[in-house]
């Protein structure tokens, strides 16, 4: 008998869906700098001067954006620079009214000569959603808009 109301509220406390995006790259164009950007984007063509898409190579199958995306998601992406290429993962999304939560945990590898910019693109259903916040290892570290 309150088998039904059970799995209404089991279904209503589970987390927005989501979709990391792989296979993008920042441009040299972008005209962003410093160690690290945080950004809310709701349209491609504000996505597009940002970002360009790698092309596949050997069997990496990446996941890249695609204007179709906007239609119903907004995408937040962080973008860290530096001598090392930085990997994400355990990355979750939460949306509450107008604010977006994206967390993960980062991992820099060994630092070199060159400058990596690694970004973390992810779309999720934007709803009323006006703002970011990046939550990374567990301390919030900027805020998209």
């Amino acid at each position: 008998m309150f088998t039904l109301p059970l799995l209404a509220l089991v279904l209503a406390a589970d987390p927005p869906a989501f979709i990391v995006h792989t296979g993008q790259f920042e441009k040299n164009s972008s005209g962003l700098s410093g160690d690290a950007s945080f950004l809310l984007f709701t349209s491609a063509a504000a996505f597009d001067k940002v970002f360009g898409t790698v092309p596949p190579v050997g069997v990496r199958k990446p996941n890249p954006m695609n204007a179709g995306t906007f239609d119903k998601n907004a995408v937040a992406a962080v973008i860290r620079r530096g001598k090392a290429v930085v990997t994400y993962t355990e990355v979750s999304v939460k949306v509450d009214g107008d604010t977006a939560t994206v967390k993960y945990s980062t991992e820099a590898g060994t630092p070199g000569t060159a400058t990596f910019a690694s970004p973390l693109v992810v779309s999720f259903p934007k709803g009323s959603v006006t703002k970011v916040v990046f939550v990374e290892n567990g301390k919030e570290v900027g805020v998209g808009k």
